[in-house]
């Protein structure tokens, strides 16, 4: 997908597949990316990821992308992608966030959306940054909120975003990161994309933002958590 799959979603290849083309089609969180660290020639490992959306967009870039997935289904889907791609540079694997099956500090970067913002997180965190090379960098794409998306969730997913998210006392900065909001957008264009994703993600939420007028897009801010290591 263009940008980050919310961590409510169903591990669904086809459901993966129709979010990538609404979700962040303008492409900021990859310009945030650069903006973090340079991303030519460098080897990126994407913890989670799906059906490989990232490294597709990366492979231009990047002189190495390891796409790690641990569910069978999106796995399957995700070596089939990489190799209709014919890009020589992205290697689909098998693996779970707490045991990833890379050598210590192989990458320069980790990109994830596996991690949230709780202390249950951290031996992911540890398995992350063994992989990658000392002054490398961690980020992990994660929901920011105070944008339109956030009338949709349940409230407690807000307050732990917002809680997480506090500039002096949120978790990510207590935990050594630093936050760069993407200001990202839903596209809800197409009519027939907007009523099949909308119910299932958000449930009733979703019907009813739908019954209702509404623009053609959701405000949705991502956050880009990112430390050295």
């Amino acid at each position: 997908m263009p940008a980050i799959l919310p961590p409510w979603t169903d591990a669904d290849p086809v459901l993966h597949a129709r979010l990538g083309d609404a979700i962040d089609p303008d492409r900021k969180v990859l310009e945030a990316l650069e903006r973090i660290v340079p991303l030519s020639g460098k080897r990126i490992a994407d913890i989670g990821t799906g059906i490989g959306h990232y490294p597709m967009i990366l492979a231009r870039r990047t002189g190495r992308t390891y796409g790690i997935e641990a569910n069978p289904e999106l796995l399957a889907e995700a070596r089939r992608r990489a190799a209709l791609s014919h890009q020589p540079n992205i290697r689909i694997v098998e693996g779970e966030p707490t045991k990833l099956p890379l050598r210590d500090g192989v990458v320069d970067i980790v990109l994830t959306s596996n991690i949230l913002p709780e202390d249950g997180s951290l031996a992911a965190i540890d398995e992350a940054e063994r992989v990658v090379r000392p002054g490398g960098r961690l980020i992990v794409i994660g929901y920011y909120g105070r944008d339109d998306v956030a009338a949709l969730l349940e409230p407690e997913v807000v307050d732990q975003a917002v809680d997480a998210t506090h500039r002096r006392t949120g978790w990510w900065l207590r935990n050594g990161f630093k936050i760069k909001v993407v200001h990202a957008r839903v596209d809800l264009t197409e009519p027939e994309l907007a009523h099949a994703l909308l119910p299932r993600l958000f449930g009733d939420r979703g019907r009813a933002y739908l019954m209702g007028p509404h623009r053609s897009f959701l405000r949705l801010n991502l956050g880009l958590y990112h430390r050295v290591v």
